[in-house]
């Protein structure tokens, strides 16, 4: 079916904590429906995201699919015992993997709560393919016709921070989890998280939830208005600063940047306090043989407190019933584990772990500097920005609002406001994108990009360590860096860079390029440090009739949510075009 007959746009948001899906049809793209009941189990109840469902993956032991969800925390905390769960794999938060992990491959494994390994790939194809199947579901529910998933244009968020790797990763996952196929990739759209968030923010107009009355605050989005926006997750916080055009277009004035201070990270706060109260060992025993309470604690319990968390205000948090008992046998109960800890700011009230704010603070106030030093490093470097936008499920924390309110609002003169919707803002803005990519006039590139390629040697200026010899005896130096595009250059959406390549061997039948990224705006060298061997970039060019006097020329695009590249041989008589496809991993 062409693609204007894929009448309807899917959306799939795999959050750190939470994730969910939304969706429209193209006749009628701002009535966004977000994720509903699935699998008998509410999204909303016990949620603290009202929306979406927990970030929790459930595999049998054979590993094949058992749920998602609230259904796979249920199944896992309630209904299997403790032997089952050393069988069963569960797996949650595991987002961060892609960020955190070094030499990301498609090797790369996830680790279940019970210590069993399989592929981090496999982990979010399971993911994708249960919201796959969920939204096809709900959509035939509601129609007389049944929806193929080919006729669905699918929209898969990521971090804008994530390299080009992990966007991969996110690309072939999708793949295996029945999206799409490698032979139809235009049916799969990477949205950007941040800029996603911002398209949604843009159609419904702002409502601010920082201050106690509720004001439309359309006016961050009026032409030549900049703002900077925080989309403030589990994991990541992930930030862009725009400028709306006169056309309505939005021009992006920075690249995408961030880092890992979300949400998840004052849970570990909180487990250092547990950990000072109750014991390491008694802490990593209870972890080890009570993992459906540990879930349940931390993915419920302590998440719906932190969201509750004001400004000189309390933390109560319920402890999982089964941790009494545990702490009986340790030989110490719960409450005398708490009066042995004689701190004036953790007490135990009416079954629950009550947090006074000054240790509140403490929990929290250490992921907040990392957040306020990135923002105002940001804002001192790009002038005139009248606001700031907070997003995402962390941003839903009043503490986290004031204290950005606190820190920017009289020393820069901006506003810092937060969606109406700050934890759905990305999905249904991810819809939206969907519907019109386009709507972005131009993007700041992350890195610098080039190839690896040879040139003369300049004695005196390049390292005798770059020092080769050619088959001709040139002197040559071997690792240069033949930079395409420098980080944070300006570049406009569908802008093509043009390079032209030809075979060092006259019998060559391809031209194999590899692709470079450096953090460094003038990088000299493949060998230099933080240079990454990012791709690979094979042209193939079967008519070898004119030896090494072949030309192929490659057009790139940087300016897409991945890099997008194309060929065409110009030695051949038809001038043949190819699609190439970089290989990130």
């Amino acid at each position: 079916m062409a693609d204007e007959a894929r009448f309807l746009v899917v959306a799939i948001d795999v959050g750190t904590t939470y994730s969910g899906y939304a969706m429209s049809f193209t006749d009628e793209k701002y009535a966004i429906q977000a994720i509903r009941e699935v699998d008998g189990h509410s999204p909303i109840a016990g949620c603290p995201t009202p929306g979406k469902v927990p970030t929790a993956l459930l595999l049998k032991p054979d590993g094949s699919f058992h749920s998602f969800g609230h259904k796979a925390l249920h199944y896992y905390n309630i209904e299997l015992d403790e032997e089952g769960q050393k069988q069963w794999m569960y797996f949650s938060r595991f987002k961060m993997s892609l960020h955190q992990t070094k030499h990301l491959s498609r090797s790369s494994m996830a680790i279940a709560a019970n210590g069993k390994e399989i592929p981090l790939k496999t982990v979010f194809a399971f993911s994708l393919g249960h919201f796959k199947d969920a939204a096809i579901d709900q959509i035939s529910s509601c129609s007389m016709y049944d929806v193929d998933p080919q006729h669905v244009k699918w929209v898969i968020t990521v971090p804008a921070i994530w390299d080009d790797g992990a966007k991969q990763i996110m690309r072939e996952a999708a793949y295996e989890g029945g999206l799409t196929s490698l032979f139809h990739p235009e049916r799969l759209v990477i949205s950007l998280e941040p800029e996603a968030a911002a398209v949604y923010c843009k159609a419904i107009h702002l409502m601010s939830s920082a201050v106690h009355e509720t004001e439309n605050t359309s006016v961050a989005y009026e032409s030549g208005t900049r703002y900077l926006l925080a989309d403030l997750g589990g994991g990541t916080v992930d930030v862009a600063v725009h400028e709306v055009q006169q056309d309505d277009l939005i021009r992006e004035l920075h690249h995408a940047t961030g880092g890992a201070w979300g949400g998840t990270y004052v849970d570990k706060n909180f487990v250092d306090l547990l950990v000072r109260v109750f014991g390491q060992a008694s802490i990593d025993k209870f972890r080890r043989e009570h993992q459906g309470d540990w879930v349940d604690l931390m993915s419920n319990k302590f998440e719906s407190a932190k969201r509750c968390a004001e400004q000189n205000g309390k933390l109560f948090v319920e402890l999982p019933f089964d941790f009494y008992g545990f702490m009986i046998s340790e030989g110490k109960s719960v409450k005398d584990s708490i009066n042995r800890f004689n701190n004036a700011n953790v007490k135990f009230s009416h079954g629950k772990l009550t947090i006074n704010f000054p240790e509140v603070r403490k929990l929290f106030e250490p992921v907040f500097a990392n957040i306020l030093a990135h923002l105002k490093h940001l804002l001192e470097k790009i002038s005139n920005i009248k606001f700031m936008i907070l997003v995402g499920g962390f941003a839903t924390c009043r503490l986290l609002q004031d204290y950005l309110k606190e820190a920017f609002e009289k020393s820069f003169g901006l506003r810092v406001i937060a969606a109406r919707e700050p934890s759905l803002s990305v999905v249904m803005g991810s819809v939206l994108f969907g519907h019109d990519p386009l709507v972005f006039l131009s993007r700041r590139v992350k890195y610098t990009y080039g190839v690896e390629s040879s040139r003369d040697f300049r004695r005196g200026v390049d390292p005798e360590s770059q020092l080769t010899y050619g088959d001709d005896g040139v002197a040559k130096c071997a690792f240069t860096f033949t930079v395409f595009v420098r980080k944070n250059t300006e570049i406009e959406i569908g802008q093509e860079i043009v390079n032209t390549f030809s075979p060092l061997c006259p019998d060559s039948i391809e031209v194999k390029v590899i692709i470079c990224t450096s953090d460094d705006v003038n990088p000299r060298y493949t060998t230099d440090e933080g240079v990454k061997k990012a791709a690979v970039m094979k042209l193939p060019m079967p008519n070898t009739a004119k030896g090494k006097n072949r030309v192929i020329k490659v057009f790139m695009q940087f300016g897409a949510t991945e890099v997008v590249v194309r060929s065409e041989d110009m030695s051949s008589g038809n001038m043949a075009k190819r699609r190439v496809l970089l290989d990130f991993l």
